[in-house]
């Protein structure tokens, strides 16, 4: 019988063994999501990639967990070999489906990717490699903007950090449109908890927004409609520093307050306004309405979009400085 001493020790050059590997799969080099402007992977005419065989045996319970195959997009996915994971995203006739290769021990995605198909059409996936769970570069969350914009959320990892802690997240907006494949127009990285994990989330930095005004252009809705002010100059919101709003809705001026918790996330404040009547044809009503409703942004090509919940719609502003 070998000795405590000898098991003990066998043990701990087992582990230490094993060190390498995990580090290297918590700091996976996500390098794609570290330049301002991704190059896109996805091309005309690609087809649904072929699930990666996993040699690992996958535990039953995981696999009975997958959900069953509910759309035709579903279908395709299984039909390439992967096993469905979550909900499906779907608006805008736009459908995203996330598929995995296998399960980790708690029965987590190990690589795993998510497809995007617009009009039932297979349109590229949103990573250019498939995924693990917790470790750099895997997505999080995924959110539809509207019928030609999706923004996903993806976990970062720096070398100090524990798994169930990554210190960073990088919002990509990608562009959707029929017959063009996904395409990745632009990130963004902020801090989402404290290094070493177990702390509270930091406040995403405001600087992006901080001191800046936009005038509205347009209003994209849920339902495909498109609503424009007779002038913009008549809608304007002003950013403040400290989180205070000055804005102007058609005929009324009012003050609110703005704040910015998260990676794309925006959320604002009561507003007290005049009382003027506006004349008819006004979007006045309509942007007091749902202001309260605005949750995300992005700022692209130097335009702001606020996003209403529930794909509730998009407004689209651009920098009062603008001619």
């Amino acid at each position: 019988m070998p000795s405590t001493f000898a098991r003990v020790t066998a043990l701990v050059v087992v582990m230490l063994a094993c060190l390498p590997f995990i580090a290297n799969s918590q700091t996976r080099a996500a390098r794609w999501l570290d330049g301002s402007k991704p190059v896109a992977w996805n091309k005309p005419g690609l087809t649904i990639p072929a699930a990666p065989k996993i040699t690992a045996p996958v535990d039953a319970r995981c696999r009975e967990a997958a959900r069953p195959p509910q759309l035709a997009e579903d279908k395709q996915v299984t039909g390439r070999g992967w096993d469905l994971v979550g909900a499906y995203h779907g608006g805008w006739e736009i459908v995203v489906i996330r598929g995995t290769a296998g399960y980790d021990g708690m029965c987590r995605p190990r690589q795993y990717q998510d497809f995007v198909f617009v009009r039932g059409v297979f349109a590229g996936t949103l990573s250019p490699e498939p995924m693990d769970s917790r470790t750099d570069g895997a997505i999080a969350q995924v959110t539809l903007q509207g019928p030609t914009r999706l923004l996903a959320e993806y976990t970062r990892f720096a070398a100090t950090d524990a798994l169930c802690c990554p210190s960073r997240t990088t919002t990509v907006t990608f562009d959707v449109a029929a017959d063009v494949p996904v395409r990745p127009t632009s990130t963004f990285t902020s801090n989402t908890a404290t290094a070493r994990g177990g702390g509270p989330p930091a406040s995403l930095p405001s600087s992006a927004l901080s001191g800046t005004s936009w005038r509205l252009l347009k209003f994209e809705g849920g339902d495909g409609s498109t609503l424009k002010p007779d002038d913009p100059s008549k809608y304007t919101i002003e950013l403040a520093a400290g989180g205070q709003l000055i804005a102007r809705v058609d005929c009324n001026r009012g003050r609110g307050t703005w704040k910015s918790d998260g990676a794309a996330s925006l959320q604002f404040g009561p507003m007290a306004l005049t009382r003027a009547q506006c004349a008819p044809g006004s979007l006045h009503d309509q942007v007091v309405k749902q202001w309260g409703n605005i949750r995300s942004y992005v700022i692209r090509d130097g335009h702001l979009f606020l996003a209403l919940t529930a794909d509730g719609g998009i407004y689209e502003f651009e920098p009062v400085s603008a001619k």
